[in-house]
Parts: structure tokens; C-alpha cells; sequence
């Protein structure tokens, strides 16, 4: 897919926060079997994922979010399992993401505001959650492959088209490189991440919402 590559204006940037916090809030999980019969090998696949996923400690990478028109944002990843994430969008846009081990936030940098949920009610949490994975929590559709990358698609167990992730795996090193979001309307919203660091010691402030200072 081509992307018209574009400078949003604010309530562009906006919508696009916004898409990626109100996708994490409203795609609840449940307690569910996988929807789809897989094969042998899409069950391997399926088993690397949950296992990347579960051997994920602390990880830094930049990101690009480029939603159904090509509008694009940058900021940085950040990951801290269990409980901890943030998406931290560069300067001079002050809103941020983040999962303190409890709740997941969107603050918003203008209004110098925030709205939560609990980790658990969220998308987030079958990341977040100390023994991550794909089981009860989520559907998986299906599994597809190209010559070097692999892609699992999941949705909401309990209200199956509402919305729909596809996670995009590298299979060597096998490693997550994106993610697609498709809402109910099949608009797409696109993460891409570039520079994978798992080495790289994150600050614990950054995993709280009173911390604001990223952008200085």
C-alpha cells in the first residue's frame, strides 16, 4: 500500500491519538476459544507470537502511525511488561499514552487533562499482562504468510466486527514490526515500528502520568 505522506493539522493529530487510545479502551476482551481452525503451522506462528510476546521485558523503538488518508505522527515506543507501555508522540505534540500497571491513560497536552480505564478492560491487557498471549482473550481469525513476514489477525471474542487487529511478524529474526488497526467502518489505522531496542534501561517515570518532560 502507497501512502500520500501528509503534515496533519491539529484535529487531524488529534483524531489520531485518539484512534489509537479509543482502540485499546473499546476493543474489550473476553473469555473465549480461538475462532479459527488452525493449521499446524499457523498454530506454530501463533505459538511464536504468544512467546515473543511473554519473553518481551523492556523494549524502546520509534513508531510512525499513519491513519486511512496517509496523515502520519512520530513520537517513541515504550514498554516495560508487566503492566507498563507508552506512546509518546514528538515535540511539539505534549499528549502521550501510558499504561502505569494499573490503568491506561490519554492525556491530553492542551487541556492538560486525562481519560482512563483499567489495563484489564483494554486490548493492552493481553500484551501487558505477565503470561501475554493470544488465549481467552481474544479471537484469532487467521493466519497468512508472505516469504518473510507473518500475520495474525484477531478481534473482539464477544463482538466479532466491531473492530479488527492484524499483527505483522518478521520471521527472521522472528520480531513484531506493526500492526494495523481496522475499525468497524474498515478504516485503517497503521503502527510501524522501526529500531527495536530491548537493551536500553527505561525510567519509571515515564510509566506515570504526572511525568510530561519527554519533549524538553
Amino acid at each position: 500500500m502507497f501512502f500520500a505522506f501528509t503534515s496533519p493539522d491539529f484535529g487531524v493529530k488529534l483524531f489520531l491519538m485518539k484512534t489509537l487510545y479509543l482502540f485499546l479502551l473499546t476493543f474489550l476482551i473476553s473469555t473465549s476459544a480461538f475462532a479459527a481452525t488452525l493449521s499446524s503451522t499457523d498454530q506454530t506462528y501463533v505459538d511464536q507470537a504468544q512467546s515473543w510476546i511473554k519473553n518481551l521485558d523492556t523494549a524502546t523503538a520509534k513508531f510512525q502511525q499513519i491513519d486511512y488518508q496517509g496523515n502520519v505522527m512520530r513520537g517513541t515506543f515504550y514498554i516495560n511488561r508487566p503492566g507498563r507501555l507508552r506512546f509518546e508522540y514528538d515535540a511539539p505534540t505534549k499528549d502521550f499514552i501510558v499504561a502505569d500497571g494499573y490503568l491506561i491513560h490519554f492525556y491530553d497536552g492542551e487541556t492538560g487533562q486525562s481519560n482512563s480505564a483499567p489495563i484489564g478492560s483494554t486490548l493492552a491487557d493481553f500484551i501487558l499482562r505477565e503470561n501475554g498471549g493470544f488465549n481467552d482473550k481474544v479471537n484469532v481469525k487467521n493466519v497468512s504468510t508472505t516469504d518473510d513476514m507473518i500475520n495474525i489477525a484477531v478481534e473482539n471474542a464477544e463482538q466479532p466486527g466491531t473492530g479488527e487487529l492484524i499483527l505483522n511478524y518478521s520471521k527472521t529474526p522472528f520480531s513484531l514490526k506493526s500492526w494495523r488497526i481496522i475499525d468497524a467502518q474498515g478504516l485503517t489505522t497503521d503502527i510501524i515500528l522501526s529500531g527495536l531496542d530491548r537493551e536500553k534501561k527505561i525510567p519509571a517515570s515515564l510509566f506515570t502520568i504526572d511525568n510530561r518532560n519527554l519533549n524538553n
